[in-house]
């Protein structure tokens, strides 16, 4: 399974970043973000199944595929801003980390206004005037 690949490299990578950090501190960061690279890498071939079974469920329910879509970037908008977040706290950047969390949940309400709108029309199209 992947999963122990993956949880393989995030051990070494986690072994490699304390070390230099006691012993080389500048190099520590570098090293981190190659592990992170590396387990992202690792993860593409699961999203790339995941996103076609998205589709699938998507033709068979009759949902847009611009609605699934929609919801493959507020996940992945979530995941990223959690991940930039992460490093940042990992540097001890708590003030950077906050700013990077706010800005992903700005981006998921911007993204998800269309959906908003859609849902608004839905509700004002069955209420009685």
């Amino acid at each position: 399974m992947i999963i122990w690949q993956i949880v393989g490299v995030g051990l070494l990578t986690l072994v490699a970043t304390l070390i230099m950090k006691e012993n080389l501190q500048e190099a520590s960061l570098p090293v981190l973000l190659a592990g992170l690279l590396v387990i992202l890498a690792m993860i593409l071939e699961p999203l790339e199944l995941l996103w076609e079974a998205f589709r699938e469920f998507g033709h068979i329910s009759g949902i847009q595929i611009a609605y699934l879509e929609l919801m493959g970037k507020v996940l992945g908008t979530a995941f990223l801003a959690g991940l930039g977040a992460d490093i940042a706290r990992d540097c001890q950047q708590e003030a950077l980390a906050a700013k990077i969390d706010l800005a992903g949940k700005v981006v998921i309400i911007v993204l998800s206004l269309p959906v908003l709108k859609a849902v608004l029309r839905g509700l004002l199209g069955v209420l009685p005037k």
